[in-house]
């Protein structure tokens, strides 16, 4: 397969970009990237288009699909009371069903949005048939996931047959024979026991980190030794100058969600951090009840959010200030920064020969971006989901001529309603379809 003829962001140095030219893809793999590299096999014409590698997603709830919008006007004690403490909370009326619906909705969700990979912090395993109906929502959408399994702990109801840690070793060998698409991890909260599962599987670790006291915490691990290059910390909002430390010290991998913290409140964001520690973090984009899996959305947030932080310290009398982040540098964070969070670097993330084939083709003929004067200026503060054109995952053509392959999306839609329905009717919390659901409780 050759996609040919388009403006190339190959996100590899050592590759460069080019004003023209080819990806040359052979089985799974990028076999080179060029000009006039032929015209054998499947032609793609890329012609006023920008080529990319795929964007990647390094947390996202997909399970939660169904309940798209529903904390649009919450603050963080509200969804936390209602999305999960106590025995009435919504996820505890997850079926298998429901879970697989909301995730293979939500991966074809990502491929459309040109998200060739997600880490799918999966927080609805109660059941070994929960978590396999996750991964089997993920295995029939075509994504590449990291699928990071997450005990239920504190509040969460555990079923029976709940079977953690050996669920993870299950799944771990039952995925170590899969097409590679899907990879397992662990989703953990602070806790040196499960840590010591994971790395006893030799999975990469995932952790919300989400406040000040939660980074005294992590400190207390990395003291004993504990963090370590398999860690990804998620949000690491507020956190102490001492926690960055010793994040980029061991060799922690950064995920944040510039959106949602922000609407959510839960912290200042650490994006600024990050770079301030020499950390390049990755983007994600959280639970869809809360905001959009949109990475051009989330790449315009992260632009605008590190600006208007630089011009409010100006505006403070500080003067020593962070250079401002350019295009190029927030477009590598949406791509390579979020490989590097997802433990995936070596695979994806670039267009670099001998790395899997996730590719994304961006329209530019369109009101939003036409005529084209930056490539990435275009990527980064112009485009949405509309200009996603192509989407290539490992060779494989998912999404061509502005549509996914395959996929009738009014069925896919209809049995997510009905799932929906479901949710709503046996938790008894109310549906405000003219408003947004925030109580008093929190």
């Amino acid at each position: 397969m050759i996609l040919k003829g388009g403006i190339v962001l190959s996100m590899d140095p050592d590759v460069g970009d080019l004003p023209s030219g080819d990806v040359l893809i052979e089985g799974t793999q990028i076999l080179d990237i060029g000009q006039d590299l032929g015209r054998d096999g499947i032609v793609i014409d890329c012609n006023g288009c920008i080529v990319l590698p795929g964007f990647v997603n390094s947390h996202i709830h997909m399970f939660q699909t169904a309940l798209r919008g529903y904390w649009a006007d919450a603050l963080a004690p509200q969804y936390f009371s209602q999305s999960r403490n106590g025995q009435d909370a919504l996820f505890h009326k997850y079926l298998p069903e429901d879970v697989y619906l909301g995730e293979y909705v939500g991966a074809l969700e990502c491929l459309n949005a040109g998200i060739t990979t997600a880490v799918d912090t999966s927080q609805c395993s109660y059941t070994p048939a929960h978590s396999d109906a996750a991964i089997r929502g993920l295995r029939d959408s075509g994504l590449r996931a990291v699928y990071a399994f997450s005990p239920t702990t504190g509040d969460n109801i555990a079923a029976p047959d709940y079977a953690y840690p050996e669920d993870l070793t299950r799944l771990q060998q039952e995925l170590s024979d899969d097409d590679g698409l899907v990879t397992l991890a662990l989703g953990s909260i602070l806790d040196a026991q499960n840590w010591s599962v994971a790395r006893e599987l030799g999975v990469p670790i995932f952790t919300h980190v989400n406040n000040a006291q939660a980074g005294k915490d992590l400190e207390v691990l990395g003291q004993a030794g504990l963090m370590g290059g398999d860690n990804t910390y998620i949000h690491c909002n507020s956190l102490g100058a001492s926690t960055w430390a010793q994040i980029a010290a061991t060799g922690g991998k950064v995920s944040l969600s510039n959106i949602v913290e922000q609407t959510l409140q839960s912290g200042l964001p650490g994006l600024q951090h990050a770079l301030d520690h020499g950390i390049q973090p990755g983007f994600g984009t959280d639970a869809v009840s809360l905001g959009p899996t949109d990475f051009f959305a989330q790449m315009k947030a992260a632009y605008e959010l590190q600006r208007s932080r630089i011009q409010e310290a100006r505006g403070a009398g500080r003067r020593k200030l962070p250079p401002v982040l350019s295009t190029p540098e927030i477009l590598e964070m949406a791509t390579m920064g979020g490989a590097n969070a997802a433990h995936l670097s070596s695979t994806v993330g670039s267009l670099t020969p001998g790395k899997e084939a996730d590719v994304v083709v961006l329209r530019t003929a369109t009101w939003n971006a036409s005529p084209l004067n930056s490539a990435t200026g275009a990527v980064v503060t112009l485009m949405d989901t509309s200009n996603v054109v192509t989407v290539v995952v490992g060779g494989n053509v998912v999404k061509r001529d502005g549509e996914l392959v395959g996929i009738d999306r009014e069925q896919v839609l209809r049995r997510l309603g009905v799932s929906a329905n479901g949710l709503f009717e046996r938790s008894g919390y109310p549906r405000p379809i003219l408003g947004t659901w925030v109580s008093d409780s929190g």
